[in-house]
């Protein structure tokens, strides 16, 4: 009898063991971290694609996509570098019709910001917006296209809210060089949520 009750003991024990063992090796096994205290999750920043999706072949090609990937980087990165990360996720709000062209853009903007670390939302609602906007910069009268000068304007700008009470919080705008731009039919982009840029 105290044999068998040593053998239940020790088989107890040893059965405890292995489950605390399996249960500290199981990265979900106790509440931590984000999900628990119900923080938005950031996961680490990957690094820039090195290769261009189909979606941009079919409108730009690698040399072009990858330049305006480049851009759109640059200019992001010096805009949290002045204003700091938003202390709320932020919403890319798409410009109406969203062109091929722009999609690109847009592609660009979310991958560059999820790399920086932002926390993205898929609602307007209790986020910042940002807005994003393309010009062609013809050459000056007399001049021919040259390579290596800027011939596009990029523009990003972050607003409070959606809607016609949205104020304009910051705005960052840099010149850079695309290799044929001038066949890309670059438009301005619309938006139509947004307080018209005159009224701001």
């Amino acid at each position: 009898m105290l044999f068998s009750s040593k053998l239940s003991t020790a088989l107890l024990m040893g059965a405890s063991a292995l489950g605390l063992v399996a249960c500290g090796g199981h990265p979900n096994s106790m509440p931590t971290g984000y999900t628990y205290h119900h923080d938005t999750y950031k996961s680490p920043a990957p690094g820039l694609p090195k290769t261009i999706s189909v979606e941009q072949r079919t409108y730009m090609d690698a040399t072009q996509a990858t330049q305006f990937r480049d851009g759109t980087y640059a200019l992001l990165e010096k805009l949290t570098t002045r204003a700091g990360m938003p202390p709320k996720p932020v919403y890319v709000l798409a410009p109406k019709p969203m062109t091929n062209f722009y999609a690109n853009i847009d592609n660009d903007l979310r991958e560059n910001m999820r790399h920086i670390g932002y926390a993205l939302s898929d609602s307007p609602m209790e986020a910042y917006i940002f807005a994003y906007d393309a010009q062609y910069l013809p050459p000056a009268e007399g001049q021919e296209i040259a390579a290596g000068v800027p011939n596009v304007s990029l523009t990003l700008r972050v607003y409070s809210e959606l809607g016609e009470n949205a104020r304009l919080l910051s705005t960052e705008t840099g010149q850079f060089y695309i290799q044929g731009a001038e066949t890309l039919n670059i438009k301005s982009a619309n938006y139509a949520d947004l307080p018209a840029l005159d009224a701001e």
